[in-house]
């Protein structure tokens, strides 16, 4: 029971990680199911087939292959190939924020990206900062 529990607790503090990470949703979606896979208790790698992962994730080869590269360039993941036959060794790790992110039209509910309450009172002029002033 406490193994399970230890399991949990570094799959959900990574999954917070994964959630805040300015990534688009293919990445997530990829570095969620290597981060489900991953043994956070003995810290051993997931190790699925291509194949697999497709079928798990809804990706086609092509895009799992772009995500998967693009996951490795930015260090949200370290890949192993032990052999040709055997699955891929990946460990989920925390990388960088995509630098593309902030470009997109969803981008801008991420947290990092809202104002505060005090910055939108800020930015409206004077007579309307303070309603109580003559």
């Amino acid at each position: 029971m406490e193994i399970e529990k230890k399991q949990r607790e570094g799959l959900y503090k990574y999954g917070e990680k994964v959630k805040l990470a300015k990534l688009d949703l293919k990445c997530k979606a990829l570095l969620w199911f290597y981060a489900y896979g991953y043994n956070w208790t003995e810290q051993k790698p997931s190790y699925y087939t291509q194949d697999q992962i497709c079928a798990y994730v809804g990706f086609s080869p092509s895009t799992f292959q772009k995500t998967k590269q693009k996951l490795v360039q930015l260090g949200w993941i370290k890949v192993k190939k032990v052999s040709g036959y055997l699955p891929t060794l990946v460990t989920p790790k925390t990388g960088k924020d995509d630098p593309a992110y902030d470009s997109k039209s969803w981008a801008k509910g991420h947290k990092s990206n809202l104002i505060t309450l005090q910055e939108a009172i800020d930015s409206l002029e004077s007579e309307y900062r303070d309603p109580f002033s003559p």
